[in-house]
């Protein structure tokens, strides 16, 4: 097995000149491999979350290594994968799942970190007085609490990923945000660790939250179905995909790089790739973790390939759907009086819409051809379909038909989030994008920067954590 991690200060962070309050780590030994990704709160409240998310890390490590040592392999003994939601998760639902010798050792592992790390912030709270920088910016109130050893965890608030590989099972745990994704021997990617749906917008669950206990969900496996890869990555990171599968081939990149190039280099594309990822997208600091079997990646990465390859054709078939649609609106509008200047307005429209439509297909056509050359060599055949390749659909009005109506203009034309960044200030980043390549990794233009307002929000109870 090998493995790689990186942190990075995210964009806003760096205009603010607030440090990164990401850490990640991974190792691999004979014994067991480890990938940690912690995301320290952003929020005023937490105003020593960089070094809470550190601690995390470290006292992930010491549990974890200790439990693994300690357990008796046969606990996980031809134990198929099983996915396990947080208690509150379940409570809501009346379900109640968590009741095996598994379940149990796992919240005694979970109830060890959260003791070791609630030791190690207290030991530093009174170790480390405020600073003058910290007197002269934090609220008096957080201060006066901090003082007085009063809610010292949401000082250092932070979320916690965790994956653990050995060579009789694994398992995964989260409390938090962010996302863990899997590749299976086909080249299928899963999310192993169940969602919370408390994780919602600023909100997270937390180390720091009082039943910090009962929100940890996770994963294990016992029966020999490992998967060939696990990234872990920070919300920083899948909040700049606008979709799921948009961070997925990010990933599978990161591990083609890594079959033709190399570890070393795959991880000097990432510390490159990172921070332009954060300028372009969520402005937050980005976290990611992964670990690899070497020999099954190798073997497998033509099946990761040709998940690429399904994913675009299906994005093809989307947007050939659009452009249908584009084409029946412009023949529609084309039958009316378009003196009607809400009739014109919709028509151009109409025709702004298809011919971005049309962009977006030659550029997803292009990536088609790519990955088939990779896979089918200099025999590949480009991609065509019945649709076309037409840049143009003039309609000329025809005649004036009573029963034309306008409809209200598409979101497209004015900011289509498939095509454009949605902070549009960053042109010349997307025109890098429409090289396909950031630094060696594709940074795919379907990215959207989801800039986080907290202005006004405050933490409504103690069970969900304020993100930045």
């Amino acid at each position: 097995m090998k493995d790689l991690h990186h942190s990075c200060q995210g964009e806003s962070h760096i205009l603010s000149n607030k440090v990164c309050q990401d850490s990640s780590y991974s190792s691999t030994s004979d014994t067991m491999s480890i990938a940690i990704v912690c995301d320290g709160h952003g929020g005023a409240r937490y105003f020593r979350s960089d070094v809470g998310s550190r601690f995390a890390v470290d006292a992930t490590k010491e549990c974890v290594q200790a439990f693994v040592s300690e357990i008796d392999v046969n606990l996980f003994k031809n134990k198929p994968f099983t996915q396990k939601e947080a208690l509150s998760s379940e409570a809501s639902s009346n379900i109640y799942t968590k009741d095996t010798n598994v379940d149990k050792a796992l919240r005694q592992l979970f109830s060890s970190i959260i003791y070791c790390w609630r030791e190690k912030i207290t030991q530093h709270s009174q170790s480390t007085p405020l600073s003058e920088k910290e007197k002269s910016s934090i609220k008096a109130d957080y201060l006066s609490d901090f003082e007085k050893g009063i809610g010292i965890e949401k000082t250092y608030g932070c979320t916690l990923m965790c994956y653990v590989y050995t060579a009789h099972f694994w398992f995964a745990f989260h409390i938090g945000d962010g996302k863990c994704i899997a590749f299976d021997d086909n080249g299928t990617w899963f999310e192993p660790i169940p969602w919370d749906e408390k994780c919602f917008l600023n909100k997270t669950t937390s180390l720091c939250d009082s039943s910090a206990i009962e929100e940890f969900r996770y994963c294990y496996c016992g029966d020999g179905n490992n998967p060939i890869a696990v990234f872990l990555g920070s919300d920083g990171i899948d909040d700049s995909f606008g979709e799921t599968e948009n961070m997925v081939n990010f990933y599978v990149q990161i591990l083609k790089l890594i079959n033709k190039e190399g570890l070393e280099t795959a991880v000097a594309n990432i510390q490159e790739t990172l921070p332009q990822l954060s300028k372009i997208g969520s402005k937050d600091d980005m976290s990611i973790a992964c670990i690899y079997d070497e020999e099954s990646l190798r073997k497998k990465e033509k099946n990761l390939v040709g998940w690429q390859k399904r994913n675009i054709e299906n994005q093809l078939f989307e947007t050939n759907k659009r452009i249908l649609k584009y084409k029946e609106e412009i023949t529609r509008l084309g039958k009316c009086d378009l003196r009607n200047q809400k009739l014109m307005i919709d028509f151009q429209y109409a025709k702004q819409d298809l011919s971005k439509a049309f962009e977006l297909k030659h550029s997803l056509a292009n990536k088609w051809n790519k990955i088939s050359e990779e896979i089918d060599g200099e025999s590949y055949i480009p991609y065509n379909d019945e649709i076309g390749w037409e840049e143009s659909y003039i309609v000329e009005s025809e005649s004036t038909d009573a029963n034309c109506t306008s409809t209200p203009p598409s979101n497209e034309a004015k900011t289509n989030v498939e095509d454009t960044p949605a902070d549009n200030t960053n042109e010349a980043c997307y025109e890098n994008s429409e090289e396909d390549t950031v630094t060696g990794l594709e940074v795919d233009e379907t990215i959207e920067a989801e800039e986080k307002n907290m202005t006004g929000m405050k933490d409504k109870d103690n069970n969900t954590a304020e993100k930045e």
